[in-house]
């Protein structure tokens, strides 16, 4: 791409620790989103809001976005999230791990439809790691992140 700066929407934001190093290199974040379904005051909006300031930051339900209109999302060549881990997180027992059916396991869903709708889709898709999404959920392992593989494939997605 040359000196031109790769655009990024970045999804989950937190307090920007995915902006922080794409920014270091030759990434411009566009857009991004941090919203925390359950709590009043949105503290990780606050502090991204506070270092990287208001312009082009979303503090709304991504699902709320996306079901509107995709495109209120600028066009970006990388989408990146700090994928809600929680529903999959080892800070709780597999057993009690919800994976794509919890309330923020759900959340992979609004990626899906920012890559199925989006009229310029982006080239790259930038998710977290995170360790117990391979074995979610207890009883089907590996059912949840096969579900996501799956539903890049349906889209096309390579």
């Amino acid at each position: 791409m040359g000196n031109k700066k790769m655009k990024v929407a970045e999804l989950f934001a937190g307090v920007g620790g995915f902006r922080l190093g794409l920014e270091k290199t030759n990434y411009e974040v566009v857009w991004s989103n941090q919203w925390e379904p359950s709590t009043k005051i949105q503290h990780a909006s606050k502090v991204y809001e506070a270092r990287f300031g208001k312009e082009n930051h979303s503090n709304e339900d991504i699902n709320k976005v996306v079901t509107r209109n995709v495109e209120e999302i600028p066009d970006h060549d990388l989408l990146v999230g700090g994928f809600p881990c929680q529903d999959y997180s080892v800070a709780t027992t597999l057993q009690n791990s919800k994976g794509l059916k919890g309330k923020k396991g759900v959340l992979w869903w609004s990626i899906h439809k920012i890559l199925e709708n989006k009229k310029n889709k982006p080239k790259y898709l930038f998710l977290e790691n995170v360790d117990r999404l391979l074995k979610s959920p207890a009883k089907q392992r590996g059912r949840d992140f096969a579900v996501m593989l799956q539903s890049l494939n349906d889209l096309g997605v390579t």
